[in-house]
């Protein structure tokens, strides 16, 4: 049975569906702020600027003005507000997981892109990558591709694509500088400055330093960022070059047990003899890129996309009993290349290819001597190296997308994307089949993988506001480095390299409308992912993973702006989803030493950290009697779910209030303010059985911040 609250917003959603649209022909700009971006196009699809109902897929995005007002100290704060998407920060500070399509989970089925060119490598997948855009500082748009990906999109666009967008540069004087405080010594600066170098070319600079104490013990961070870009622009072409460095250190904590979650919830989760080795995650970012696009006169449009990427990444996995360090290091040079063109009237082709080469350098280490305890307890000694290894991965994606109009309101869209994926793995450490703590060491090796993506969908125009479409798309994602070669003593060395990618297949139906002053988007999906990778035993009791599972993932999403009145407008994000086991079995062919089976059949449970649903709803409020102020109250909430894969209890979930608040004092001088959790509700983000113990994340408590912006 549905909570309350899931009935309380549909029947909001119901009452907004029969409001009087009107309004909006009545109603001044200033009164408008939910439909600044009524006119809804989108680009990342195609990388070319289209109408949303014109498009067979699920797309949205978080426009400048809700940027503004949300003024988010964490990237969640905005894209939460996107029906179907659930992302969680992790510890309190910059860190993330994710649940689109999906429940909360930590694996790559998520493609992260800054300005259409990937912030990582999917051989070397890292589920924080929306730490290394430029949200702090420069982002104007962020748009969602929800389900599988178009044929532009490779490895990893099986549930989402996340696309964020920096600012523009400026043809004349144009600045800003924005300065907020908060509790728990918070602090964001962040500044932009653009202008122009002459006739056809102009520049932007962009940056932002922030430093927090943290909510909970030992989570206090600082991250520094800084974007440089470069214009050119020509009668038909245009250059963007653009480099992004950032700087991320972070104290770490980790998970709460049951009684910690209740007596003293906003500790580390640590151990003092942890904490005194003060455990950090330091993460240093670059990229250089530089996008060049030329528009024929026959309308061909050509695009290409060099750009050079290293970040790395050192932390302490807390999460782990004996707490290693780990160091690592990528290196990518890539290209993207792009042809559209227009044989008629009717039809649209693109053709592209993209080519990624990375270097992935790992070092994992015993930073401390632990003794563990429980099941498997053994003492880790200080110095020990558990892996020192290197390995390049290539990529080749060709890739083909052509619509056509069968007639004036119906196209039909067809694309494949053929994927080639190469790894070369050289270990620095001797090869062994036992390091003396359950790892296994690989002698280097080769190994290469392929998957062709078909994609299909028609979309047909009901009239010129509104449209219904229906979506077939097939995706991927290729195993990352880790996996593949950092393995345990059990595992079987006749079988390591045997696995293959995770296959996918979404299916969806939509119908979208887009009038002056309400829009709504409709999607009902259905996603299974087949070819799941899954634990198994040979006859000699070794353990290998194999492609042998299967999960689907089916649900509604509905999204919903609508002024209500003169003065009110509403946005509504709403999902209600099932995360199922379809063909499930973990551990076959596993016997402890009494000879009993431990083999898990999982068929037919719900997936763990799968909430029945999430709901995120907004009321502007903008004041005929004080103009400028602009009052949101926002509404975020998630169902029930299973703690663990076993389905032997659930979290209830939780519902939260949030309060912001903007001014603008003058054409320059904005104020704004905001407090989340204003009921002070004390809940966990997310909570779980792993390893037969129970462990919860503890959420914000009541926060509050405060800010100025100066625009010029």
């Amino acid at each position: 049975m549905m909570p309350k609250s899931y009935y309380s917003l549909i029947a909001l959603t119901i009452s907004a569906l029969f409001s009087n649209h009107s309004f909006a022909t009545q109603t001044p700009d200033s009164v408008l702020k939910l439909q600044q971006e009524i006119e809804r196009i989108t680009v990342s699809a195609s990388r070319i600027a289209k109408k949303d109902i014109e498009q067979a897929i699920a797309v949205e995005f978080v426009g400048k003005s809700t940027l503004e007002q949300d003024n988010g100290q964490h990237i969640a704060e905005s894209l939460n507000s996107i029906s179907g998407v659930l992302l969680n920060q992790l510890q309190g500070g910059h860190g993330h997981n994710a649940a689109i399509r999906m429940p909360i989970n930590y694996s790559g089925y998520y493609l992260y892109l800054q300005d259409n060119i990937p912030l990582q490598s999917a051989a070397f997948f890292n589920h924080n990558a929306l730490w290394w855009s430029s949200f702090n500082s420069t982002i104007k748009r962020i748009e969602v591709i929800k389900g599988a990906g178009t044929s532009l999109h490779g490895s990893g666009a099986i549930a989402a694509t996340i696309n964020t967008f920096s600012e523009d540069t400026s043809m004349s004087p144009a600045g800003q500088f924005g300065l907020t405080l908060g509790d728990y010594g918070y602090v964001k600066a962040k500044g932009y400055y653009s202008d122009a170098i002459s006739d056809t070319q102009s520049f932007a600079i962009s940056g932002s330093v922030q430093s927090n104490d943290g909510y909970r013990e030992h989570t206090a961070s600082t991250r520094n960022e800084i974007h440089l870009k470069h214009r050119y622009q020509g009668d038909n072409q245009s250059l963007v070059t653009s480099f992004v460095v950032s700087d991320l250190e972070q104290e770490m904590s980790t998970s709460l047990n049951a009684d910690d979650f209740s007596s003293n919830p906003k500790s580390s989760g640590l151990t003092d003899e942890v904490l005194a080795y003060d455990p950090l995650r330091k993460s240093r970012y670059y990229r250089l890129s530089t996008t060049w696009e030329m528009i024929t006169d026959d309308n061909y449009r050509i695009s290409l996309i060099p750009y050079l990427r290293q970040r790395t990444n050192d932390y302490t996995a807390t999460w782990r009993a004996n707490m290693p360090k780990n160091e690592s290091t990528v290196t990518t040079v890539g290209l993207l290349s792009y042809l559209s063109l227009e044989p008629n009237d009717a039809s649209e082709l693109i053709i592209g290819m993209d080519l990624e080469r990375s270097k992935g350098e790992s070092l994992s280490f015993q930073p401390l001597t632990i003794t563990t305890t429980g099941w498997g307890a053994k003492t880790y000694q200080t110095g020990h190296q558990f892996n020192d290894d290197t390995t390049t991965y290539f990529g080749a994606s060709p890739y083909a997308q052509f619509s056509y109009d069968l007639t004036d309101q119906l196209t039909l869209a067809a694309g494949v994307r053929y994927d080639y994926n190469k790894y070369d793995f050289n270990n620095n450490l001797t090869a062994a089949d036992d390091d003396g703590y359950g790892n296994r060491r690989l002698a280097d090796r080769n190994d290469d993988f392929k998957h062709l993506s078909p994609k299909l969908s028609l979309n047909y125009l009901l009239d010129q506001t509104s449209s219904v479409y229906a979506r077939y798309a097939n995706s991927y994602r290729v195993p990352t480095a880790g996996s593949l070669y950092h393995l345990k003593k059990g595992d079987s060395v006749s079988l390591i390299g045997g696995v293959d990618v995770e296959n996918s297949n979404t299916y969806e139906l939509g119908y979208k409308v887009n009038h002056q002053a309400f829009n709504m988007q409709i999607s009902l999906y259905f996603m299974d992912v087949d070819d799941a990778l899954v634990r198994a035993y040979d006859q000699n009791g070794l353990s290998y993973q194999t492609n042998a599972g299967r999960v689907t993932h089916q649900g509604i999403e509905l999204s919903l702006n609508s002024q209500l009145t003169q003065e009110l407008a509403l946005s509504l994000a709403l999902t209600k989803a099932k995360h199922k086991f379809d063909d499930y079995i973990v551990d076959a062919g596993k016997f402890d030493r009494k000879g009993n089976n431990l083999t898990q059949e999982l068929s037919g449970n719900t997936m763990k950290l799968a909430p029945e649903y999430v709901a995120n709803i907004r009321l502007v409020y903008t004041p005929y009697y004080l103009e400028g102020l602009t009052a949101i109250t926002e509404i975020k909430s998630t169902g029930d779910y299973y703690m663990d894969d076993k389905n032997t209890k659930q979290y209830g979930g939780y519902t939260i209030a949030n309060l912001k608040f903007n001014y603008q004092l003058s054409e320059n001088i904005k104020f704004n303010a905001k407090v989340i959790n204003i009921t002070d509700k004390y809940y966990a983000q997310q909570a779980e059985i792993a390893y037969g113990k129970e462990k919860y994340s503890p959420a914000f408590g009541r926060t509050g911040y405060i800010g100025i912006n100066y625009q010029f």
